[in-house]
């Protein structure tokens, strides 16, 4: 589905260069659920906006269901940090906004919404404006907002971080539930090595930057996983550790990379 071909990302500016990736090689197979980890500055954000069309490579090739990503791509949703809800519009605007701006007929696509709300747990919530609702819950109308495109790919950048901790295993919890379900490609940035392993089927771990792919770990978990205590505890725990010790590794120059 996604391939990155010795990708690399070079910023210039006033202060000269900033060389955030370096030769980034990676195949992401359809329905995958990709992790993205590594230490604040190592070019996580840059990636994704690099296979959204977000941002164009200084060297390298990305391309999407076989086609090189030369601009953003209809098939391809972001999901940032913060839900950047437009806050005049109710629930159900929102997320139908995608259909106004590819000029598509709301009609048609009202039912298609009515349903991303009563996955995500907003049933009765679709005329309220978004100050009526918690964090959490803006956060859900803007997975439907990207879900309401039926995405072949949907890219996360940190969609969870900036949630309390119980409301973010929440949403965690029910982000496995949708992939399960709808089976689309994700690309998932995350500080947590937690939230890494009950998502994802591989983790790529970049290094400081410029980053660099220092390994991709498969985590063969069964589905569904939860946070808490479950008949695959030792499993969770020796990826949860290689994780932490890949981390360790990359972030310190003073500690032998790990390959």
């Amino acid at each position: 589905m996604i391939h990155i071909d010795a990708v690399s990302q070079t910023f210039r500016g006033r202060r000269g260069r900033v060389e955030a990736l370096k030769d980034i090689d990676l195949t992401i197979a359809p329905g995958e659920f990709l992790a993205v980890i590594g230490r604040s500055g190592c070019g996580k954000s840059t990636l994704l906006r690099l296979i959204g069309g977000l941002l164009k490579s200084s060297a390298g090739a990305v391309t999407v269901a076989g086609e090189q990503v030369t601009a953003p791509r209809r098939d391809v949703a972001m999901v940032f940090q913060r839900p950047a809800l437009l806050p005049w519009r109710s629930v159900l605007d929102n997320v139908l906004l995608p259909i106004e701006i590819f000029r598509r007929r709301r009609s048609e696509h009202r039912e298609h919404a009515q349903r991303l709300l009563e996955m995500t747990g907003l049933t009765g919530f679709a005329g309220k404006l978004p100050h009526e609702l918690s964090g959490g819950m803006q956060q859900r109308v803007a997975l439907c907002r990207a879900l309401i495109q039926n995405p072949k790919v949907m890219l996360m950048d940190e969609p969870f971080s900036a949630l309390d901790a119980l409301t973010r295993e929440e949403l965690a919890v029910e982000l496995q539930r949708i992939h399960i379900e709808l089976g689309t490609t994700i690309v998932f940035v995350t500080h947590s090595i937690p939230e890494a392993v009950l998502l994802a089927d591989r983790v790529a771990v970049l290094s400081a930057r410029p980053g660099r792919l220092n390994k991709v770990v498969d985590v063969p978990i069964p589905r569904p996983r939860s946070f808490g205590h479950n008949a695959h505890m030792d499993q969770v725990a020796a990826a949860s550790a290689e994780l932490h010790e890949l981390l360790l590794d990359v972030g310190d120059p003073a500690r032998p990379a790990v390959r």
